[in-house]
């Protein structure tokens, strides 16, 4: 970037960034939670993942540059448009990256010449927790316990398809707010018969069980990819300390 003529501020994230989720989010919530704090967790303000991203002294700078400068930054940090490669993943979807920009071609010195590789191996080893999710929730004792948690939302008048329906609708009800502000009365009746409907139906219980039993199954599946990954990191830290030093 400096290259490029521009400043960039690289920072150590948070602990809890670079750990992962031991297991997916399935959303649980206790009634007397939902009662104060609607769908809001009660410490988010002090959240060290969002402080992190809030606080990017790289938004200020970029903000700061002229309209035609502001422009050229992602240009030169993420490379051009019409560079862009398609990397097919495993699940039948894509993902897409650019060939060049100080990313990509920070990239390849890491991590070598093979950008689709390294991305596609990249991005299965740190999403499984989205794949194993899909496991969970396409599961025939998940989708029972499901249409249970509807018909219990249906008693008290609130009829959302899934739990991310009820959330989505609730986060409508707070318009600009940001989150950790106090919760409208709307979102705090959605969420205390959500609360209630995941007690009746242990719905979030039965996610829980199986994510267990789906995360093995794809851990296994994904062991190529996930080995590479984690060999390629090793490569890339030993080789690290040369790469900065001739710079």
């Amino acid at each position: 970037m400096a290259d490029a003529g521009f400043r960039y501020v690289v920072r150590q994230p948070p602990e809890q960034a670079l750990a992962g989720a031991r297991a997916a989010n399935y959303g649980r919530l206790d009634v007397s939670t939902a009662r104060r704090h609607g769908y809001s967790e009660p410490s988010q303000a002090n959240d060290p993942i969002r402080k992190f991203v809030s606080d990017d002294p790289n938004r200020p700078y970029l903000a700061s540059l002229s309209k035609s400068r502001q422009q050229a930054y992602p240009v030169a940090l993420f490379g051009h448009d019409d560079t862009r490669i398609t990397i097919d993943l495993p699940d039948g979807e894509n993902i897409t990256t650019n060939r060049d920009g100080c990313t990509s071609d920070a990239r390849r010195l890491l991590y070598g010449p093979d950008l689709v590789t390294w991305l596609r191996n990249q991005f299965v080893a740190s999403n499984l927790n989205l794949e194993v999710f899909r496991r969970v929730t396409s599961d025939t004792a998940y989708l029972k316990a499901l249409k249970d948690w509807r018909a219990c939302m249906r008693i008290h008048h609130r009829a959302f398809e899934t739990p991310e329906a009820a959330r989505q609708a609730a986060a409508r009800s707070r318009g600009g707010n940001t989150a950790g502000s106090t919760p409208a009365a709307a979102e705090i009746a959605i969420a205390v018969a959500d609360a209630e409907c995941q007690r009746v139906s242990q719905l979030v219980d039965v996610a829980e069980r199986l994510d267990g039993r789906h995360r093995i199954g794809v851990s296994a599946d994904r062991a190529a990819e996930i080995n590479a990954y984690h060999l390629a990191r090793a490569e890339a830290a030993r080789r690290a300390p040369e790469l900065l030093h001739n710079r």
